[in-house]
């Protein structure tokens, strides 16, 4: 699998709580999406999105085993 070679952010979308942004040069987690990384100083460019929250929504429904 070819990794991205431009810095951007990741955003993690999560069911019960607000978004995370983390940076893809350095990995630092952020409440929200800065022009510049705080921890590495990098300008991430693009913005992609992990939908966090699907695995979130499986988990509590394995849990409240909702199998309709």
């Amino acid at each position: 699998m070819r990794k991205n070679r431009e810095p951007h952010w990741i955003r993690h979308t999560h069911l019960f709580s607000p978004d995370e942004y983390e940076c893809s040069r350095c990995g630092a987690v952020f409440a929200q999406q800065y022009p510049a990384c705080p921890r590495c100083g990098i300008s991430p460019g693009q913005e992609r999105e992990e939908p966090d929250w699907v695995e979130e929504a499986e988990e509590l429904d394995w849990l409240l085993d909702d199998d309709d």
